[in-house]
């Protein structure tokens, strides 16, 4: 109880520095129907339309929408604006990002930047992340043997007990080179007894449905193409990963990407040096964290802090208080 309650205040006087910074950078994944984001992502990272148009509206009232084009000038301090400004992110290129964020976005005004993994793009086949999920409740019990780092994993004859094993294969998995991660896929899927993708066809953007978002004023950005964890992959893989990505949207969008987003499957936020280097050489002006913090300016604009809007009583917090802010 004391620890949650620690935990609880010091998540309020995080999220109170922020909101009096001059901008705040939100995260967002995905904006989709709870029955149908259970069949591709933990509907935990996931928010319902309904609640996603209520906080554009209480946003819209306390801050300006930009997307990430417009941040480096609030940075160096030469472009405050009569309000603070509002950086409304998604990451990793969920279909429901184009059919159900974007309108709504579009009604309020609103304008966001969508970090897009590229891998999806070409497989057709959705997030490795979303497959991971599907398959995990389908594995049998017992030991499960991927050849991979830290040896086999028991795996509970209760699917709803399974969680952790979840969480570290998503550890292990994000580790991995691109052709490691689709061959451990490949065992699992064959453990469980399923094809490779099942179920997740159309669950990840297409290119058109990038264009359209770029024709509808928000801003693409990259954010790897195969979502490993970069602080756990070998530096030696960062440039394709990375500066590959940008390739990838560039021949889609026709035009640069000059924006990026770690990945940050279950690692907490940390950027390590080689990353960070790996953002520089790619030419990304710009590269945000999961780390939650204020935007202040100075701040190191490959390394920009972020806060993430997860279901339950983080997200009421972090609502609650923008809605009791004094420009509200």
């Amino acid at each position: 109880m004391l620890r949650s309650i620690w935990a609880s205040w010091r998540r309020r006087r995080l999220y109170r520095r922020c909101l009096e910074a001059p901008a705040l950078v939100l995260r967002y994944h995905s904006v989709g129907d709870p029955a149908r984001v259970r069949e591709y992502l933990d509907p935990g990272l996931s928010v319902p339309p309904e609640r996603f148009a209520a906080q554009l509206a209480l946003l819209g009232r306390r801050f300006e929408f930009r997307t990430l084009d417009e941040l480096e000038p609030l940075l160096d301090g030469s472009a405050a604006g009569d309000r603070p400004a509002v950086f409304v992110t998604f990451d990793d290129g969920y279909r429901d990002n184009h059919d159900v964020a974007l309108p709504l976005l579009r009604a309020a005004g609103a304008r966001a930047t969508f970090y897009v993994t590229t891998g999806p793009l070409a497989s057709g086949r959705g997030l490795w992340i979303s497959e991971l999920y599907r398959l995990v409740p389908r594995l049998p019990a017992g030991p499960l043997e991927l050849d991979v780092e830290g040896g086999p994993l028991d795996v509970p004859a209760d699917p709803a007990a399974r969680t952790p094993v979840r969480r570290t294969l998503t550890r292990r998995l994000a580790a991995m080179t691109a052709a490691d991660r689709e061959r451990a896929l490949d065992r699992m899927a064959g453990a469980a007894g399923v094809p490779r993708g099942e179920g997740l066809a159309g669950s990840f953007m297409t290119p058109d449905q990038l264009r359209a978002l770029r024709a509808a004023g928000m801003l693409v950005g990259a954010h790897t193409r195969s979502h490993p964890h970069l602080a756990l992959l070998e530096p030696a893989a960062h440039a394709d990963e990375v500066a590959g990505s940008r390739r990838d949207l560039e021949a889609i969008l026709g035009e640069p990407v000059e924006h990026f987003a770690y990945p940050n499957p279950g690692g907490g936020g940390a950027v390590p040096d080689a990353a960070r280097t790996s953002a520089a050489a790619a030419g990304f002006r710009t590269a945000v964290t999961s780390r939650p913090g204020p935007l202040v300016p100075g701040a190191d604009r490959l390394r920009l802090p972020r806060v993430g809007v997860y279901a339950g009583r983080q997200q009421e917090l972090l609502f609650g208080l923008i809605g009791r802010s004094r420009r509200a």
